[in-house]
């Protein structure tokens, strides 16, 4: 979102078209700009202008919030980018999200990056909420730097029926009860096996294991909760790392990420929870999902 700026925010020398300062200043098109202003979006020393306005020194520029004038003519200028296509029936399909593809922008400033969406966008024109600029047939999230499987809702039916097996899942007290949700996500992780993780491991002596304590986000606003990963299993075990299949029963954001490295295990390359310089791809994946879809079958996807 753009915030009101003060004098001197935009400034220039000489005078200058405003939609081409704007363009300059914020690396979105004239055309972007153009729709905003047409709006009556932007105003120059408290009053709308047009387009061709010659911005001048010292003018005072305020943006109103973008994100209400986005239109299909802005989103066509979103990155078209191909994602693999695990499985896809009339009304739903299963997708392989790669690393550095974003779930959904966060804000305006995002709509250059390659995100579902945008995806989404291009490729099939009448999911539902297709139009808010948040979600196109989403229904759950990958971190940015996660890949893996995603389930995409075609209809608004659908959405709706997958939008319950996640909420049952949440508002399930107990452990078993969220086990038998007919909606199980699988995550592989490759972890660093600190002196403290070793002793960690150590003292799991029967998996699976349920870790059930508090996340506490690196997000601004995050609220501290108790939520639930379930350690299924070791698959691979070296001197400096460990990989574990996991299984989340609860949905809370850089869940595992939080819950691993707390334990002494930060994710390989997890530049948040663990080394800062990191610059990888973070070693998480989304490798396995099962759901009873509206038909009554059972539908298990994996890579």
């Amino acid at each position: 979102m753009f915030k009101k700026k003060k004098k001197g925010d935009i400034s220039t020398t000489k005078t200058e078209r405003i939609d081409t300062r704007l363009s300059k200043q914020f690396s979105y098109s004239r055309s972007f700009f153009h729709h905003i202003i047409e709006r009556w979006g932007v105003k120059v020393n408290g009053k709308v202008v047009k387009k061709s306005y010659q911005l001048k020194h010292n003018d005072d520029v305020e943006i109103d919030d973008v994100r209400r004038y986005l239109s299909p003519v802005i989103l066509d200028e979103a990155p078209d980018i191909k994602i693999p296509v695990m499985l896809e029936k009339e009304d739903y399909l299963i997708i392989n999200k790669p690393k550095w593809v974003l779930s959904h922008p966060k804000t305006v400033r995002e709509i250059h990056e390659p995100s579902v969406v945008w995806f989404l966008y291009h490729t099939y024109k009448n999911l539902p909420t297709i139009w808010n600029f948040i979600r196109a047939g989403l229904i759950h999230r990958l971190d940015k730097n996660t890949d893996g499987l995603m389930i995409i809702a075609k209809t608004e039916k659908w959405l709706e029926h997958f939008k319950k097996l996640f909420q049952s899942k949440s508002e399930s007290k107990h452990i078993n009860e969220k086990e038998q949700t007919e909606l199980k996500k699988f995550y592989r992780a490759t972890s660093y096996l600190t002196e403290e993780g070793k002793k960690f491991i150590d003292w799991i002596h029967e998996f699976p294991f349920m870790i059930q304590e508090l996340v506490i986000a690196k997000l601004p606003h995050t609220m501290s909760k108790i939520w639930i990963t379930k350690i299924i299993e070791i698959v691979k075990k070296t001197d400096t790392t460990i990989t574990l299949n996991l299984e989340i029963l609860t949905g809370r954001t850089h869940q595992i990420r939080y819950h691993l490295s707390h334990h002494g295990l930060p994710i390989v390359w997890d530049y948040l929870y663990g080394d800062e310089q990191e610059t990888e791809p973070m070693q998480l994946t989304a490798y396995k999902l099962i759901c009873r879809d509206p038909e009554n079958e059972i539908v298990t996807v994996e890579i």
